[in-house]
């Protein structure tokens, strides 16, 4: 009897340490599933002048880079062409903007370093209220939704206007009209209207329509 009930106490425990070692296994792999995605960004070049400053993150499109490189080789000439350069600050805010597929979250706005400072609290929450609203969490890497992502983009006219905003009054504004291509097709908008701004000799955009 005695025996038996060694062996009976045996199992019991056998089944508990087994019981117990799948718990905690099962509990680290759902802990290590559920960590968020922690990738740094860095730093890959940037733009330091004595007028301009501008930096570009590693986690940014093939697309966007190459238009990264356009705008500091115009920025480093001894003579900007001032026309150029709203070009540019034009295509690059519209690839990261409407390139919703790389973005984290909703509030996760794109173009921002492109906006002019006293509207970016306004131009945040208007984003994630309409384009950005839908855009589901990929924190931690398991998103299955499909988000556009631009792939060419085109200034089709650079035109200077008078362009007001609050107290700022820039008689030598832009007005930039893009169009967009998508990686497919999803309805979202391909052509684009913006104005822009001069703070010092740095341009902003104030208006995108």
């Amino acid at each position: 009897m005695k025996k038996k009930n060694v062996k009976k106490i045996l199992i019991i425990v056998l089944i508990v340490v087994a019981i117990l070692s799948f718990g905690i296994v099962f509990m680290k792999a759902t802990k290590k599933e559920s960590k968020p995605k922690t990738d740094e960004v860095k730093k890959e070049d940037e733009i330091q002048t004595k007028e301009f400053d501008y930096t570009l993150y590693d986690n940014k499109s093939d697309l966007y880079k190459e238009y990264f490189s356009k705008l500091k080789e115009e920025l480093l000439k001894e003579v900007v062409n001032e026309d150029e350069y709203a070009k540019i600050v034009s295509e690059l805010f519209s690839i990261d903007f409407y390139s919703l597929s790389d973005k984290l979250t909703s509030t996760d706005v794109g173009g921002l370093d492109f906006i002019y400072e006293n509207i970016k609290e306004n131009f945040i929450l208007k984003a994630t209220d309409t384009i950005y609203k839908f855009v589901q969490s990929n924190v931690y890497g398991d998103r299955n939704q499909e988000l556009p992502k631009v792939t060419g983009v085109e200034a089709k006219a650079v035109t200077k206007t008078p362009v007001a905003i609050g107290e700022l009054n820039d008689q030598n504004g832009y007005a930039v009209s893009l169009s967009l291509t998508y990686e497919k097709e999803m309805g979202y908008p391909k052509d684009i209207n913006l104005k822009l701004v001069h703070v010092d000799k740095k341009l902003f955009i104030v208006e995108v329509k």
